[in-house]
Order: C-alpha cells, then structure tokens, then sequence
C-alpha cells in the first residue's frame, strides 16, 4: 500500500484537525512538525500520541528528503513564500486558506507548483460539508435545471477571543482583509455552485466595531461569465451565531439553506423539504470536514488525479477575493482575469 509522509508546519488550532485527518487516513503518516515555538508543536505530539519528530523551523521541514507532503498552518501571510517553497523542493503541498495577500503571490504559488508538478489541496473545507455536497449532487444530476442565481454569505463574529488574533484576523498585515481572512470560504462556495465570474461589484462598510484596520462586512454582487448572477457577503461583527447562508435559485427547484424544493425530482411537493444532513453551522474547526479533504488529497495522489481543492480552483476563488476587496477599494466594478 502506498503512503505518504507528511510535515506539518504551524501548529496550532487549526493544524490539529489537519493532524486528525492524516491519523485516519490509511496513506498518510505524520512524520515532522514544526513551529516556531517548538513547545507548541511537543504538546501537539504529546496530545495526540505521535510517533513524529519535532522541528525548529521550515526551512528543516523542506531539507527532509523523508517527507512527500508539507502541510502549511502558518500565520496567513507566510503562506505563499512558504508553498512557493515546498513546491521548488519538490513537495505536495496542502494550504490552509488564504493563500496569498494579493494577485503577485497568488500567481506565484500557482506558478510554482504548475512547474513543479507536485499535487496541491487548499483549505477551502466547506466544499466536503454533507449539506454542500448535497446541493452539489443536486445542481449536477439536475435536480435544480438550469441555475441562475447563487447566494452564499459568511457571517461570524470574531475577535480577540480568537487564538489567530494577534497573527491573522484584524489587521491588514496579516488578514489582509475580510474577504480573504473568511469570507472567502463563502467565495469559493459561490463559484463552485455557481462557475467562473466575469464581473464584481461591493461595498465595504465598518458597522459599530472599531477594532479592524478594514471593512469587516461586505457585499458583492457577481455576474457569471454564462451571464447569470449572484451575490455574496460577509460580516465579523454580527451579533448572532455562526451563519453560512446559501440560496440557490434554478429554472427547476431552488434551496434555500436547509430547504429545498424541485418538482423535477418530487412531482408532489406542496412545499419545502428539508436536508437531512450535517450543516455548516459552526465555526469550530472540529466541526469541519478535514478528514475528507485528507481523504480527497490521498486519493489523488495514489490514482495521480487533481484534488478537489486544486490550486487551480483556489486561484479562482482567491481571484474573485481579490476583486471584491478593488472593488471596495476603487468603488467601481473589477472584471475578471484580474490584471496587475
């Protein structure tokens, strides 16, 4: 049976659950961690009863010539020199969302491993949540017809309660903004029901909080490049639980977050029914699907096959990010492919 060793680098809340995944998955085996405080990355070990070795830094993760996969949890904006790392030595690669601060490192990271040839996954988790895998099956087999209008919203308070913080979340540095520190995994949601975008419109706006050095809610309209539309927003400073709105609208049936309706499938149907699945209705990482992201790179990389989170799918909804924060920035509308 063919296994995969693995690196992770960057331990913290996060990394955890990446950790889980590899301890589950027949093909993979945790060989290194590293951080840059060495006692986090002994606790992880002693926690979870690995059998690894511990690292100081990086740079000894990619000097190994025993580790096939790196798997980056660094603070956000060490991502992109760091894949654009393990991808020149000749490592898979697994990112964890966001991957670039802006279009320079994110066609860098994409250029890096398109030469290298090496597989790649981004943390785009959403994507293997049981409800979003149910819509999916659904739009696929055409139990919505012809979709024409797709609504995804990511609303989550975060704040200094929050381990990331200091390092990842308020501040343009390390965030670098909302769309890109969270909102994106309701962006690559969107374009993954709804395909690839032409155009983008937002508004950004500071509500009552203070505490952000950018706009924490937005709101984005999108025009698909088959002409249909959609929209997408997000908010860190709600008052409310965690909310992944999704509506989809189709010339069939539509959902409508935990409901859905199509007298494709159900000639009878007097009104909503309702999925009855696990929900993204959490923003504890324990409650996401990493063991099937794990699952989805290892059979990739037995079969030689692209990931679901390939680095060409994350670019795609790391550039539609990139165009809501110009967007808000210039107050006009931003045409995809982004140019320089």
């Amino acid at each position: 049976m063919k296994e995969y060793r693995v690196g992770v680098f960057g331990i913290g809340w996060v990394a955890g659950e990446h950790i889980k995944a590899y301890m589950q998955n027949p093909h993979t085996q945790v060989r290194a961690l590293a951080s840059r405080r060495k006692e986090s990355a002994q606790a992880k070990k002693d926690e979870l009863g690995l059998d690894c070795d511990i690292l100081d830094d990086y740079e000894s993760l990619l000097e190994r010539d025993d580790l096939d996969v790196i798997d980056i949890c660094s603070p956000n904006f060490l991502h992109a020199q760091e894949a654009v790392g393990a991808a020149a030595a000749g490592k898979h690669v697994v990112i964890e969302k966001p991957i670039a601060m802006n279009l320079e490192e994110l066609k860098a990271i994409k250029d890096a491993i398109v030469k290298a040839g090496v597989k790649s996954q981004v943390g785009f988790v959403s994507r293997w949540n049981p409800h979003v895998r149910s819509i999916r099956s659904m739009v696929d087999k055409g139990g919505l017809g012809e979709i024409y209008y797709v609504e995804v919203d990511y609303y989550h308070e975060i704040g200094p309660w929050w381990s990331g913080w200091s390092w990842g979340a308020n501040t343009r540095k390390d965030g670098p903004s909302a769309s890109l520190l969270a909102g994106c995994h309701a962006v690559d949601l969107l374009y993954y029901f709804g395909g690839d975008v032409d155009e983008v419109f937002a508004y950004g706006t500071f509500g009552h909080r203070k505490d952000y050095e950018y706009e924490p809610t937005y709101a984005a309209v999108v025009k698909f490049k088959n002409g249909k539309i959609g929209k997408t927003g997000c908010s860190f400073e709600n008052e409310c639980p965690y909310v992944m709105n999704i509506v989809l609208h189709g010339s069939k049936g539509s959902v409508l977050n935990e409901k859905f309706y199509t007298k494709e499938w159900y000639p009878g149907q007097e009104g909503w029914q309702n999925f009855n699945t696990i929900y993204l209705d959490s923003g504890d990482v324990a409650h996401h699907p990493f063991k099937e992201m794990v699952d989805d790179l290892a059979e990739a990389l037995v079969n030689d096959k692209e990931t679901t989170a390939n680095i060409h799918e994350a670019y795609k909804s790391h550039e539609i990010c990139l165009a809501i924060d110009r967007s808000i920035e210039t107050g006009k509308a931003v045409r995809l492919p982004l140019a320089e």
